[in-house]
Order: C-alpha cells, then sequence, then structure tokens
C-alpha cells in the first residue's frame, strides 16, 4: 500500500486545513482521526498477510517491448484467463535472465511456477525474447501467442526477420507452441480448473488473490459490491481444512462447514457490504471434519431500543450542544443548520434495562447493533468501552 497523499497542515490553517483535492482525506485533522485506530489495524492486518509467502497465479503473460508499453488493471485481462485464473506480467529482462522451465513448469528464482506463459496478440517479437521461448519449448514449457513475422528493433532488420521466421516455423508450424486458444482454455483442458470460483453469475463480485507460504495456501477474498453476500466459494485446494480469518476483528477460526471433492474444497461463506476474508490453508482436514452446513453467525433480537435519545454535539462545531431525538435520523434531514451541517462527532446516549433473564436466556455473546453509521462509532455501555465500529455491519460485542 502505497499513501498518496498524507497532507501536512499548519495549524494556523485551522480545520479541516490544507487538503489534496482527491481521493480519501487521512490525517490528524479528519473528525475521525482519533478513532482511526481499528481501521488503521484493518490495513495492517491486510498488509501484513498480503507479503507473507509467495504469490500464486497460472499463467505470464509477457507484455512485449514496444513502445508506450505498462501493465494493465486486472479486469482488462490481457492474457484473457478469465474469472477464477490469475496471472502475472512479466518483461523482457525477467524472461531472459530469470526464466527457466522443468516438467513442462516455468518457473522464476524465488520458487514461482506458472502452468503457461501467453505472448501479446502482435506480429513483432524480441529475437532474443524469442530465442529464449524456443529454450524454453524444448524442455516441455507451455507457450501460447501469435506467431510472429517480424522483429523488433532499429537494426539488421533483415537478417532479424530471416531468424524469427526461421524460429517461428521450427516452434509454431511443428505445433510446440499454441495459436487461436485462450489461456483458459489451456487451462481447462489441461486439467486445472480455476483456482477461485464464486457465485456462477458473479453477481456478488468477489476478487481474490492467492498467496503460498509453504505448505500453507491463502486466498484473500473480496466483496466488491456494497451489498451483502452469501455464496459458496471453491478453492483448488484440498486434504487441508479452512480456517476464516476476519481481517476487520483479527478473529480466526476453522470453518465448521466445507466439502472437499475432485482436488478442490467448497466453503460456504458470508460477506459484509465491501467485506473480506482471509481463507487460510494449512491443517489436516482429517482432523478438523465438517460438523455443520453454516459457517455464518446467527443472530436473534433480544430487545430492541426504541424512543428517544439525548445526543450532544460539540458547540465549538457549531453545534447546537445537547438535543433531544425521538427517534434516530440522519442528520441531514433535521431543520436545525447546526445539525444539518454539523461535520464534527456526536454523543449519543440512551438508558435501557436488559433483564438478567434474558443475558441468561441468550446463552452466547450479546451484540449491540448500529444499523448503519456514518462515518464510525466507538460504543461505551455502563462506562466501559466495547470498542470501535467503522465498516458494516457496524455491529459490537458488549457481553462483558
Amino acid at each position: 500500500l502505497v499513501w498518496h497523499a498524507f497532507v501536512c497542515s499548519p495549524e494556523e490553517m485551522g480545520l479541516p486545513g490544507q487538503q489534496y483535492f482527491a481521493g480519501t482525506h487521512m490525517n490528524p485533522n479528519v473528525t475521525w482521526w482519533e478513532k482511526s485506530g481499528p481501521f488503521i489495524e484493518w490495513l495492517n492486518r491486510c498488509q501484513f498477510m498480503m507479503q507473507q509467502g509467495l504469490p500464486f497465479a497460472d499463467v505470464l503473460f509477457y507484455y512485449g517491448d514496444h513502445v508506450p508499453n505498462y501493465t494493465q488493471l486486472r479486469g482488462s485481462d490481457p492474457a484473457r484467463v478469465g474469472a477464477g485464473y490469475d496471472y502475472d506480467v512479466i518483461t523482457e529482462e525477467a524472461i531472459l535472465t530469470r526464466l527457466s522451465a522443468k516438467s513442462g513448469k516455468l518457473m522464476l528464482p524465488d520458487g514461482v511456477t506458472y502452468q503457461l506463459i501467453v505472448l501479446p496478440e502482435r506480429e513483432i517479437i524480441s529475437l532474443p525474447v524469442l530465442r529464449k521461448l524456443r529454450e524454453l519449448a524444448r524442455v516441455g514449457a507451455v507457450i501460447l501467442g501469435p506467431k510472429p513475422t517480424r522483429a523488433s528493433g532499429l537494426t539488421q532488420h533483415t537478417k532479424n526477420d530471416a531468424e524469427v521466421r526461421k524460429i517461428a516455423a521450427e516452434l509454431w508450424d511443428s505445433g510446440r507452441v499454441m495459436v487461436g486458444k485462450t489461456a483458459r482454455e489451456v487451462l481447462l483442458a489441461r486439467g486445472f480448473p480455476p483456482d477461485f470460483e464464486g457465485p456462477s453469475d458473479q453477481s456478488a463480485g468477489l476478487e481474490y488473490i492467492h498467496r503460498r507460504d509453504g505448505d500453507a495456501d491463502i486466498y484473500f477474498v473480496a466483496n466488491r459490491a456494497k451489498v451483502k453476500a452469501t455464496t459458496i466459494c471453491t478453492f483448488r485446494v484440498t486434504g487441508k481444512v479452512p480456517e476464516l480469518w476476519n481481517p476487520v476483528t483479527g478473529e480466526r477460526r476453522l470453518a465448521t462447514a466445507y466439502e472437499q471433492k475432485e482436488g478442490r474444497t467448497t466453503v460456504p461463506l458470508d460477506f459484509a457490504p465491501a467485506g473480506s476474508w482471509f481463507v487460510v490453508f494449512r491443517k489436516p482436514a482429517a482432523q478438523h471434519p465438517a460438523t455443520t452446513t453454516t459457517n455464518a453467525r446467527t443472530f436473534a433480537p433480544l430487545a430492541e431500543l426504541t424512543g428517544a435519545w439525548t445526543v450532544r454535539f460539540d458547540p465549538k462545531w457549531g453545534g447546537p450542544g445537547t438535543v433531544e431525538f425521538d427517534t434516530l435520523a440522519n442528520w441531514t434531514e433535521r431543520p436545525e443548520p447546526g445539525i444539518k451541517f454539523y461535520s464534527g462527532t456526536a454523543t449519543y446516549e440512551k438508558t435501557f434495562q436488559l433483564a438478567e433473564s434474558e443475558i441468561q436466556h441468550s446463552k452466547s455473546k450479546i451484540f449491540l447493533d448500529l444499523g448503519t453509521v456514518r462515518e464510525l462509532a466507538e460504543v461505551k455501555v455502563n462506562s466501559k468501552s466495547c470498542g470501535i465500529t467503522w465498516a458494516p455491519p457496524f455491529r459490537v460485542d458488549i457481553s462483558a
């Protein structure tokens, strides 16, 4: 993660002070800064996990040496792997100095391996790269791409183009290099199903990243939609129990519902709006068999906090002080200018009774669900902090 940018604003500039015009304002002048610890912890957990081990992808995409050139967004998919597969982009220098092949797999010195390499849709190619591709093909590397006819570069056109055509005939005409297929079709034909599969219609908007750390497989699965999703996810891992790691809370638990067959593991998962999970495979499945049909935590209403709330708005921020809200409401819908346009922190307070018999009857943890919050809230019950909630479902554990 790269911060761009963290604005340093002199005190004399007031609040919110100097701001860069774009993106999310994040600096000590934003209202929620003092309560941002759990948000930063979430970033830290994700950053830590995404630095473990090595990236996993089935495909290498060589993006050529033409100008201009750049690595495109994943969604553009120049390797044509489709949903459920991933690819890395490789340069000419890396092909010439770092790429090798063994037992049909492409390899980098770090230990990352790939099933095939895809060439760009161009008739022109670097002659040194083509020579290296010939070496790789001779030891069984799988190569996919159009047959080149010309060499890139500004010297010895006639000689280099002739050598390109000669090597191309050797590789393409003999069938050593495939053409006219997508990387996805090649992978499926070779017996490699998607590394990750979500819902068949992709309506949940799930994206994933896979890393390997020794014998552990780490998947980061993110719901890109702003609505919750209940779905079945399938991972190309078997023999290991899935662990569910919550990057928002730091909670880790073994999945109690999963199924393994045909070399893959299927796990039912519930995602909060824009929520995510780390699904980690490292422990033997035989020691932790499935015992349920769902991994979701179920919640039953115990009590609803109805009626009036006392709400305090800081006069230093233009607020009206203490106000009684008959019902909870969006500030922008209030008639008072000091509330309608208020941009500071407000404190909501309410006294309620929860019978001991109700607490004992629950036989489990008790949570306070705040509904929809803008932007975050710290909850205190009986003057004891129950934590800060900054993301859906805006729920805190008040059991203690």
